[in-house]
């Protein structure tokens, strides 16, 4: 068997395991039923700008929830000690941790265009949307990672998941804190994901008239350098963290 037709095994064996436990199943199909609830309920809230400013929510909520998903299914084979089983599975290292942080990515990813489309707005700039999407994706590698590295068992990954999840309110206090605290809160990635699929639905002279306290206040290579930092260096030191545990 070649290593490709291990992978897609592997695959297998981890959706199946997936679509079994109604818990992890659940969180998988969460972003898709909250986005669709959000298109429902929005045209009865009359507030100026809210179907716009929830508009990049479509997009972030995914990465987030999958890297939960996936932390939560390697928490699970730690527990029923299968991590063992990663010694001798007939896949390099290398193969199988790209596996991994590479499945969490694409599943990520996917989410999250499929929860734009059924949100059903088009993006004003799309090679901007797909850029920012792209970098909100890798949210979920590093989530999952990190939360199988540090949690011994579900319920440590679910308070940790909780603490992990403070820094994706950033966006949201934007609206409430003075421009002052901005860039203090520029340094949470969400931050800066969000303003910039915010700006890839809305020109700004339509933000501005609609008052929006947010603004990207560097330029656009620097504010994606946050997110993808901190994404690749919490992977690094994860990584580290579980091969440790598993050799």
């Amino acid at each position: 068997m070649s290593e490709a037709a291990r992978i897609l095994a592997l695959a297998h064996k981890d959706a199946r395991g997936i679509a079994r436990d109604r818990f992890l199943l659940w969180i998988a199909l969460y972003p898709l039923v909250l986005v669709a609830l959000l298109r429902l309920v929005l045209p009865w809230i009359p507030v100026e700008g809210m179907a716009l400013y929830l508009t990049p929510v479509s997009a972030i909520l995914a990465p987030s929830l999958v890297g939960i998903l996936l932390g939560f299914s390697l928490i699970e084979e730690h527990e029923q000690k299968t991590w063992q089983l990663l010694r001798v599975l007939p896949l390099r290292e290398r193969t199988l941790w790209g596996y991994l942080l590479g499945g969490a990515y694409v599943l990520a990813l996917a989410l999250s265009l499929a929860c734009s489309a059924l949100y059903g707005r088009a993006p004003t700039a799309p090679s901007r949307f797909l850029l920012m999407t792209a970098t909100a994706a890798l949210v979920a590698p590093a989530l999952a990672v990190l939360l199988a590295a540090v949690a011994r068992d579900k319920i440590q990954g679910l308070a940790l998941g909780k603490i992990l999840s403070a820094p994706s309110t950033a966006p949201l206090l934007a609206f409430f804190v003075p421009a002052a605290w901005h860039p203090l809160l520029a340094w949470s990635p969400w931050y800066g994901i969000y303003a910039g699929l915010l700006e890839s639905f809305a020109s700004p002279g339509q933000l501005a008239s609609l008052g929006c306290p947010l603004r990207i206040p560097a330029p656009a290579w620097v504010v994606l350098a946050v997110p993808v930092g901190a994404c690749g260096l919490t992977i690094f030191l994860s990584l580290r963290a579980l091969r440790r545990r598993v050799g």
